[in-house]
């Protein structure tokens, strides 16, 4: 599986004072990004948070993202950054491409091409200058994680002689820094997201919707943290709103789908699925998945 990895916890730069929740080309920087992620059928996407993180994560909160929160933003080290994203997601994935929130106008063909490239870490050059974003390989997760040398990220990559190879792109996007003056509307038509594409969410229902993509994301991340309101907090939703959405599940289809424990410092929570939860979780899974070939296959046929 390969992830994405969105750094947007710094403070805006002096030069120019952009939010990435600030307009790019008719929608914010963390939305272009986390929609060229996906029109790539990347997931899980981490977003990692710190400068005003409440207001970030409110802005994406119906996206179907991962909220993790560096708490040392102050510093300015995207080295930081980045090992609090490669911390949730080690173990979770076999590459993860990293890019900084401000430069969100590269395409998803360059994606693919990136993703083509078996190395540690593949770099995208568009006449010979470096962009983003990174892939990074699994391999150099835990070299990263423990490096605390010089030099930041290039210092971590280059420790124990990581191997990196450049893929040429002709996408200019990969250098565009939208804290700079850039041509956004260009670059935005070369982005292609306006481009017709399906987009099907597949929801299961009773009397009333109840079980879709952000509802499996919630009983997966408490399934991982034992606890419903930190799975909230890193969909960037309100500890009540969860609990509607699981009570609503539950409502539906006549069963608990979460344990439960009492007591502990957060004052209660939840200790993770259970079995008949569980295997609504694997089938929902698997059922999303084969309608979302048929729907693509489909869209082939009749559009293309």
């Amino acid at each position: 599986m390969t992830a994405a990895m969105i750094l947007a916890a710094d403070i805006p730069a002096e030069r120019s004072k952009r939010k990435p929740t600030d307009d790019v080309g008719g929608t914010s920087s963390i939305k272009r990004l986390i929609m060229v992620f996906k029109q790539a059928g990347i997931k899980p996407i981490v977003v990692v948070t710190g400068y005003d993180a409440e207001a970030m994560e409110k802005h994406c909160s119906h996206m179907g993202v991962i909220f993790v929160r560096h708490d040392d933003y102050e510093t300015g080290d995207i080295l930081g950054s980045v090992k609090t994203g490669l911390d949730f997601l080690k173990n979770k994935c076999a590459k993860v491409y990293v890019s900084p929130v401000h430069i969100p106008l590269f395409t998803v063909e360059t994606l693919r091409s990136m993703d083509s490239v078996n190395s540690p870490v593949v770099i995208p050059r568009y006449n010979e200058k470096e962009g983003h974003p990174l892939l990074l390989s699994e391999s150099v997760f835990n070299k990263i994680l423990q490096y605390d040398g010089p030099d930041g990220l290039n210092g971590a990559l280059s420790y124990d002689n990581a191997i990196s190879k450049f893929v040429d792109v002709d996408d200019v996007g990969i250098l565009a820094d939208t804290r700079d003056r850039i041509n956004v509307s260009s670059l935005t038509e070369q982005q292609g997201l306006r481009k017709m594409r399906p987009d099907a969410k597949i929801q299961l229902a009773g009397e009333k919707g109840f079980f879709g993509p952000g509802t499996l994301l919630l009983l997966n991340l408490v399934r991982e943290t034992g606890s419903l309101k930190q799975a909230a907090r890193q969909m960037g939703i309100s500890y009540g709103k969860a609990i509607k959405l699981i009570a609503l599940i539950e409502e539906q289809i006549g069963y608990k789908v979460l344990g439960s424990r009492s007591g502990g410092s957060g004052g209660g929570g939840s200790s993770g699925g259970t079995k008949r939860g569980l295997d609504l979780m694997k089938r929902y899974e698997a059922f999303e998945a084969e309608c979302t070939e048929f729907v693509k296959n489909a869209f082939d046929r009749y559009f293309t």
